[in-house]
């Protein structure tokens, strides 16, 4: 999609004084701190890389991570594991027990993880009922990152046609907040409100649902329920459940679906 230059936005001729983050591709790696946000990173067994940006304390609770000694990798102390036996077929058909209100993910109290590709597999189902996004991989998502902060050679890469522009599911900006604080799917394991909104990275595709000017509402909610308070008051819709939600323009539910990248295949890394 070109997009006429009088509806481009312009970008500036310079990046960050920091500059661009070099690449990295560490699939042990779990939270990314930079000097103005969080990302908590997930690594699907299908391959890519799932990436909660602009994480904040609701999103590290509902994930049973701890705020005070983060873990920075998945193997880390603090971070979550899935139980053995039926907890993965539980979590993908919404009858998960409520433990930490994870769905059945128990934090893994003084444990090394060891890296089991079911527990990850659950993790970053977990992510993606967040909101977060799956890359076809880490390079793909920190050329889109560079892209949208108007970084002029990852702009000018994208007008010129050297590089896809970023997918409809790409440039969106999503906000989820569940009710009782559980990611459950089912009915009775609480609903969920949902913003989804269009932004202007070259050119505006929705006109009349665009990112709302006080977005940054919604890092003033300290739980889960008041996060879920924010988002009705900004006009987030209300789903029952993850299949009442048929959307496919985000990454809700692409577990269910997603087997190919967005532009390409999805790349599958080694843990290093």
């Amino acid at each position: 999609m070109r997009t006429p230059a009088s509806r481009r936005r312009s970008a500036p001729k310079k990046g960050p004084s920091c500059g661009p983050r070099k690449p990295t591709t560490d699939s042990t790696r779990r939270v990314e701190f930079t000097d103005t946000s969080v990302s908590i990173f997930g690594w699907p067994s299908r391959g890519g890389v799932i990436i909660l940006s602009d994480a904040t304390h609701v999103d590290f609770t509902f994930l049973g991570l701890s705020t005070t000694n983060p873990p920075l990798t998945r193997r880390s102390r603090s971070t979550v594991t899935a139980s053995r036996g039926d907890d993965k077929d539980q979590l993908n058909s919404g009858t998960a027990s409520s433990a930490n209100d994870t769905g059945g993910l128990q934090p893994a109290e003084g444990k090394e993880e060891e890296g089991d590709e079911d527990e990850e597999d659950a993790f970053c189902q977990l992510l993606l009922r967040l909101g977060a996004k799956w890359w076809d991989n880490e390079k793909r998502y920190q050329f889109v990152d560079h892209f949208a902060a108007g970084i002029q050679p990852f702009v000018e890469d994208v007008e010129e046609g050297r590089v896809a522009e970023p997918t409809l599911r790409e440039r969106r900006w999503i906000k989820v907040g569940w009710e009782h604080a559980t990611a459950n799917a089912s009915a009775g394991g609480g609903g969920f409100w949902i913003l989804d909104c269009d932004t202007n990275w070259m050119g505006i595709v929705e006109e009349d649902n665009l990112v709302p000017a006080d977005a940054a509402k919604v890092k003033l909610a300290k739980t889960m329920e008041e996060r879920c308070e924010i988002l009705k008051g900004m006009g987030a819709r209300f789903y029952a459940g993850l299949e009442d939600y048929e959307n496919e323009s985000t990454f809700l539910r692409a577990w269910e679906w997603k087997w190919e990248g967005e532009i390409g295949h999805l790349k599958k890394v080694v843990d290093s």
